[in-house]
């Protein structure tokens, strides 16, 4: 299991630009078929458009049922819980 503080590739996860950086490293683990930590300590928001350009990028390469239980999310707030769990679940909506 790789872990990855979030905080240290990007210091905001407000815009695509910060969401390309974070990308490129979380994608690496997921193509070796890693597990994947994302520590988001220091992080207290997070905007529609990083997580577009991160999470809605692998689950439109990897799939999101390849996506679950190899990427686990830890030490978040409650609004970053909130807004990456909405996102998910409109993403695999969408997917049905």
């Amino acid at each position: 299991m790789k872990t990855i503080v979030v905080s240290e590739i990007c210091s905001a996860c407000m815009t695509n630009t910060d969401a390309v950086v974070f990308d490129s490293t979380v994608r690496q683990s997921l193509i070796s078929n890693e597990i994947v930590k994302l520590d988001f300590h220091g992080i207290s928001g997070i905007t529609t458009s990083f997580l577009n350009s991160s999470f809605g990028s692998w689950i439109e390469d990897f799939g999101f049922e390849k996506l679950k239980g190899k990427v686990i999310l830890t030490n978040y707030t409650p609004f970053v819980a909130k807004s990456i769990k909405q996102y998910l679940d409109e993403s695999k909506n969408l997917q049905k």
